[in-house]
């Protein structure tokens, strides 16, 4: 960005409109009547499609960018009317925001015009080339659409560590669920398998414009420890989850030998043989379980 700006402990001067704000561009980023006055500027209309909600309470965005540690670059989905890209400038080193609504490019330029440690990008993620960015942390207020497939993304380049994102509560549960749960399905198993998630806090319909419908959570993951026999056994591990859950209320005997096209006997044998119960249904059984199950198939 060609506008610079000063921090000085704990203000951001902005020059360009010589307006000094506390905490951060972020606490004016998310006021109710800067968001109606420079979206009505630039004819900005929301479209529910696209899962668009701006944070109006500024200790949301605080929080999140304060997870990371200081002058760590940090990649950004969907900064949306950029209340977290502010944070995260103030907070961070260098922050890579990656918008797909491309009416929303002139609002972010306007906003961010006081913040030189940002470049925005335009473009889907789900498209792009992630690993061509410099940084290695992933922070973002996830539209809901895109949650499980950019995550999954995200995990499967075993790239990005930590990745702090807000996700549906809902989503948080899943992601998190432990066996023998209604909650807990494949995307835990996948998850599990690649990283540790924790639920951090809650936030809820009113701290968005416009509101959304449910609660959301910020989450976190961690990436596990790299292992080269644990990464060839995690390909092989999530064939049995995909096979175990596809049906999920038959018994792993059933369930495996129908997903891996083998006989039940050769099934059994193999079960047998890992010590696992073939009347046992996959959602009784750990990631871990399942890792070890892979060895045997």
């Amino acid at each position: 960005m060609s506008i610079k700006a000063e921090v000085l402990s704990g203000f951001w001067l902005d020059k360009k409109r010589g307006m000094l704000y506390t905490k951060g561009m972020n606490n004016q980023l998310c006021s109710l009547e800067t968001i109606k006055r420079v979206l009505d500027a630039h004819g900005f209309r929301f479209d529910k499609r696209k899962g668009q909600n701006f944070l109006t309470a500024s200790w949301v965005p605080e929080r999140m960018a304060a997870l990371f540690d200081k002058g760590q670059d940090v990649l950004e989905v969907g900064p949306g009317f950029g209340a977290l890209t502010a944070a995260l400038a103030q907070n961070c080193g260098h922050v890579t925001a990656i918008e797909k609504d491309r009416k929303l490019m002139p609002v972010l330029q306007e906003n961010l015009s006081g913040a030189d440690n940002v470049t925005l990008i335009e473009g889907d993620a789900l498209k792009l080339d992630l690993a061509i960015y410099s940084p290695r942390a992933v922070c973002a207020n996830l539209p809901y659409s895109i949650t499980t497939p950019l995550l999954t993304r995200l995990l499967e380049t075993g790239r990005f560590d930590p990745i702090v994102v807000m996700v549906q509560r809902e989503v948080a549960l899943r992601l998190t669920a432990k066996p023998d749960t209604p909650e807990y399905g494949a995307i835990t198993v996948f998850t599990a398998l690649h990283a540790a998630c924790s639920i951090l806090f809650d936030v809820s319909p009113g701290c968005f414009m416009p509101r959304p419908a449910v609660t959301s959570s910020v989450i976190r993951l961690d990436r596990l420890p790299p292992g080269a026999e644990r990464e060839a056994l995690i390909p092989k591990a999530l064939r049995l989850v995909k096979a175990g859950f596809a049906q999920r209320r038959k018994t792993l005997l059933n369930a495996l030998s129908a997903g891996l096209s083998l006989s039940k006997e050769t099934t059994a044998a193999i079960l047998t043989e890992a010590d696992t119960d073939p009347s046992k249904r996959a959602e009784t059984l750990s990631p871990e379980q399942f890792l070890t199950l892979a060895r045997f198939f």
